[in-house]
């Protein structure tokens, strides 16, 4: 186990943890800090959760009194964090008394698990911090445009400045691609990709990712 960029702890090759007192979690669900790093747990690990530690001294309860803010309500954090949990499916989230509660959760979860990588794990830090996944992006394109075939993190800008949507790249040929990706090689890895043929039953169901796609990458684009 050892910390990291991308989520507090790496306890296992698919077990990444961000760790939140109960006071970073009401900072961090306000100013949206918390989202943009389940944004980063969720697309580089396979178990990403939350830990909630709370003080010892003070009662294992949400509803305690805990620093806010005057136009934040305990009522909106709980609002939020369930909204989390709806946005981000795949997050867990553990609730640990106090910091030796912590540790024994970590010791459990790691039993038997393999270690995690270092130079693995610097690997996804500097993937998350070479893309821009700030809120002028729409996430879900701008997420299908970085896992397909011959697009990583140094050409995927390229294409989002000079191609409006994932619809409009469907439209450009092998010598446009490699204009703006660069290599020969990745172009024909995209291209290849989007005019494989599809059966019936694929195209059918694929149809409402296919909607989605349409969005612009940017929320503020100008042409």
């Amino acid at each position: 186990m050892f910390e990291n960029e991308v989520g507090d702890y790496i306890l296992t090759p698919e077990i990444c943890v961000e760790r939140k007192s109960v006071s970073d979690l009401i900072g961090s669900l306000n100013n949206g800090r918390l989202y943009n790093q389940c944004v980063s747990m969720t697309r580089y690990y396979k178990k990403p959760m939350l830990l909630i530690e709370f003080d010892p001294s003070k009662p294992f309860s949400i509803q305690g009194k805990y620093p806010m803010s005057s136009d934040v309500t305990m009522q909106e954090t709980t609002s939020r964090l369930s909204l989390l949990t709806i946005h981000f499916p795949n997050l867990r989230i553990l609730w640990c008394q106090s910091p030796h509660a912590s540790a024994e959760i970590f010791e459990e979860l790691k039993a038997g698990k393999e270690q995690p990588d270092a130079a693995t794990a610097a690997a996804v830090t500097a993937l998350a911090e070479g893309i821009d996944w700030s809120d002028r992006y729409n996430h879900t394109p701008q997420d299908m445009l970085i896992r397909m075939p011959g697009v990583n993190f140094k050409n995927y800008k390229n294409i989002m400045n000079r191609v409006r949507d994932i619809a409009e790249l469907c439209t450009l040929s092998m010598e446009e691609l490699q204009g703006i990706m660069g290599t020969t090689q990745n172009a024909k890895l995209l291209w290849d990709f989007l005019h494989t043929e599809q059966n019936t039953e694929q195209t059918t169901s694929a149809s409402k990712p296919e909607q989605k796609a349409g969005k612009r990458w940017s929320k503020s684009y100008k042409r």
